[in-house]
């Protein structure tokens, strides 16, 4: 028989430690409130722009009433006309007192009590004077200077010791050179593109084509019209054809309902 000895009894002494508690990471937090401020202060900050919508379209124009304009044409004219000088004609009186006959070639000169010379037309006969009297006869002559005229006698010369040259009537077409202003057909044009001007800037308002009538005054007489839009709808612009009124409007267009069941 064998004898066992018990060991002796070992007392062991056990501790319990508590570990400390793990906090969170307050990085996710941080970056989800800063996400939501942003999208809040888009909503917030950011308008709403419902989406615009533009459109053209044709209503009836309305008539109102008739009213009528004018305004003067003033044609100032530019084109310029020269007439050159223009020499004087008359007639020369020859008397001949003498018993024998003169002849008196073209362009026979005798010089008035002003200092201008005439010269006769044609080449002329004097018949010999006579115990009955003087033996007369007359020639055209012109003046050598251009613008004067003479008055009667201006003339009054004795050739030789019998031959008398006088002008009975006076020298007249005598003219100095001159220039005149004229209206040419531009000159006219553009007085009337003014005038068509000055009308269409006293005209307001939508109106058919006006009626014309030139004078020495540009008229016009015009049937104004008026038309109708909805209320929500903003006009861009306007163009009267025929009858009708081409609108070009823009507008938000409504939202559309979902109905859900």
């Amino acid at each position: 028989m064998y004898h066992v000895e018990d060991e002796p009894i070992k007392t062991v002494h056990l501790y319990v430690v508590r570990e400390g508690d793990t906090r969170p990471s307050l990085i996710p937090v941080i970056i989800s409130l800063c996400a939501l401020s942003l999208l809040v202060a888009i909503g917030v900050l950011a308008p709403y722009q419902q989406p615009e919508q533009r459109a053209s379209i044709r209503v009836p124009a309305v008539p109102l009433f008739t009213k009528a304009f004018s305004t003067p044409i003033t044609v100032v004219p530019t084109g310029v006309k020269t007439y050159p000088a223009t020499y004087a004609s008359g007639t020369l009186t020859l008397t001949n007192g003498s018993i024998i006959a003169q002849v008196l070639p073209k362009g026979f000169i005798v010089t008035a009590n002003i200092g201008v010379e005439a010269a006769t037309d044609a080449a002329v006969f004097v018949p010999a004077g006579s115990a009955n009297g003087y033996s007369m006869t007359t020639v055209s002559a012109h003046l050598l200077s251009a613008g004067v005229n003479l008055s009667t006698l201006s003339i009054n010369q004795v050739i030789g010791t019998s031959l008398y040259i006088r002008n009975l009537q006076p020298f007249s077409g005598g003219h100095p050179a001159y220039s005149v202003k004229f209206a040419t057909a531009q000159d006219k044009a553009m007085a009337l593109k003014q005038a068509r001007q000055r009308l269409a800037s006293e005209i307001e308002g939508l109106h058919y084509p006006c009626r014309e009538t030139v004078t020495t005054l540009l008229s016009w007489r015009c049937q104004f019209v008026t038309y109708s839009v909805p209320s929500y709808m903003h006009v861009v612009s306007v163009q009267l054809q025929g009858k009708e009124v081409v609108v070009t409007v823009w507008f938000v267009a409504h939202p559309t309902r979902i109905w859900v069941k």
